[in-house]
């Protein structure tokens, strides 16, 4: 029996992951590459091979199977020579900095979760690797501090295991409510109102809402995903520049398309493709679709907040970025409009994610004495590499760069006690597969490369896991690039809970 590869590039890392996919939940005695894939020898379970991710299928003698993954990607439209990463629910919603969707699946195969078996995303984000799961059959559970990500990674999951019937008689029935509606009225005190109609023309403003309000009152379980696919269309039919992650006004004009007419045809979109993934899956059972919860996983704790009480068999996770992306600012018209946070709101919620960039006025006085005195308690290479980088600061380092060691320190902190958090949240010997990304700052005209991979393992080891491996993904443009221009941009980081 021969595994054939799909016919995209690999990305180097993606052939080592597709190896231990293969060791881990086929077990054959052997095998030998060849030019089309890999050939297995002696017996092994060719019922799993079905899940493998950097596959197109199991070819015999006399018969072709081809992989779930291969048949998912290929019904999202993109041909076999491109790897999809839009396919089933994963597309409804722009998110920036989230999982890849085949890492998360390949991690779950290498891991050898079965059918059934219960995992924890601590930073859910979007929802990835929950959509993964549900694909897989596993129950899981995410956890966010983001409102917005907890949302969209809902109406995935819920789009999942809905007919396209129903969110088809839902779309007819908020578009003839919405072109029906009466005008909104707002009260002049109405911070929401105020705030979107700087960001608006008062046309476009109108015409949202009342879709927004013809959605709120169809079912819920039916609106969520139409409500997150209106979401997706508001920064381009803003006055904000669509294309950057600040907070600028934009030059371009606005699409000529209306914003009803664009809404429907990604609604139209969206339902075919998440049809023929559920014709791929075949199953459209709730209790396997999981859900995310609006929790900080620095503090959750199991039989609490919908988490349950039963422990978890492993955690799966993209944690944020030191000096992440500003996510809620970049999400900030989403979370307005759908009525997720108060204007008021934004700031205080972005300096709260692990990773935030915000620090301001007393914080900074307060973080730099925790720093020097290490109130965290962090391990010593941890907190001496953050009074290092303090060390290396100039007069002329910008402000962005002069709250770097700050803003280190106390995402070093968050992710100590998110650990400590989630190893009360799983079983013992449990693993937690992390993406962590590389990152590296200038200071005082000198280079830094923070290992944070490197460090995350450490801070682990202090807090509840024992580190197992850490594999390098190293990648580069998958299309028009040499592989001589890589460079090691993260890393696979395996722990197992002591």
């Amino acid at each position: 029996m021969e595994l054939r590869w799909h016919q995209y590039k690999y990305y180097p890392y993606e052939l080592d992951l597709a190896v231990r996919e293969v060791q881990a939940i086929l077990s054959p005695r052997s095998f030998t590459e060849t030019k089309h894939g890999i050939k297995l020898e002696g017996p092994f379970n060719e019922d799993a091979a079905e899940r493998l991710v950097y596959f197109a299928s199991l070819c015999g003698e006399d018969r072709v199977v081809p992989t779930m993954q291969a048949e998912l990607e290929r019904v999202n439209g993109n041909g076999q020579n491109r790897q999809s990463t839009r396919y089933s629910a994963h597309g409804i919603h722009e998110y920036k900095g989230k999982f890849n969707p085949q890492i998360a699946r390949a991690i779950l195969n290498i891991l050898n979760i079965p059918v059934g078996g219960r995992v924890l995303d601590p930073f859910c984000g979007s929802g990835t690797s929950l959509l993964e799961c549900a694909h897989l059959g596993m129950k899981a559970v995410g956890a966010d501090i983001n409102p917005l990500a907890v949302f969209i990674a809902n109406a995935k999951l819920s789009a999942l295991t809905m007919p396209a019937a129903q969110l088809q008689k839902a779309l007819a029935t908020a578009l003839k409510k919405q072109k029906n509606g009466s005008l909104l009225r707002y009260g002049i005190s109405d911070a929401r109102y105020k705030y979107l109609s700087c960001w608006f023309d008062q046309d476009i403003l109108m015409e949202i809402d009342r879709l927004r309000l013809a959605l709120s009152k169809t079912e819920p379980v039916a609106s969520r995903p139409l409500l997150v696919i209106a979401s997706n269309l508001l920064r381009d039919y803003s006055l904000q520049d669509p294309h950057d992650l600040r907070i600028r006004r934009r030059k371009t004009p606005l699409p000529a398309q209306p914003f009803i007419a664009a809404f429907e045809e990604a609604v139209f979109q969206f339902i075919a493709r998440v049809g023929d993934a559920q014709d791929v899956i075949k199953t459209r059972s709730p209790e396997l679709a999981g859900k995310a919860l609006l929790l900080d996983s620095c503090t959750m704790r199991l039989g609490h907040d919908g988490l349950g009480k039963s422990k978890f068999d492993c955690a799966i996770t993209s944690p944020p970025y030191a000096t992440a992306l500003p996510y809620i600012d970049t999400q900030r018209l989403s979370l307005v409009w759908l009525g997720l946070l108060q204007p008021s709101e934004i700031l205080t919620l972005e300096a709260r994610l692990v990773g935030s960039r915000e620090v301001r006025g007393e914080s900074k006085k307060v973080l730099l004495t925790a720093l020097m005195e290490n109130r965290a308690g962090l391990p010593k290479n941890q907190s001496d590499y953050c009074r290092t980088l303090q060390a290396a600061l100039s007069e002329k380092d910008g402000f962005r760069r002069q709250a770097v060691p700050l803003l280190l320190y106390r995402y070093f902190a968050g992710m100590a006690e998110a650990f400590r958090s989630i190893r009360r949240c799983v079983k013992d010997n449990a693993p937690f597969a992390l993406i962590v990304g590389y990152n590296h700052t200038i200071l005082g005209g000198k280079r830094f490369d923070i290992e944070t991979p490197q460090h995350l393992a450490e801070l682990a080891e202090q807090n509840g896991w024992i580190h197992d491996e850490t594999i390098t993904l190293q990648t580069y443009q998958r299309y028009g690039y040499h592989m001589n221009n890589a460079v090691n941009a993260e890393a696979l980081v395996i722990v197992k809970a002591a």
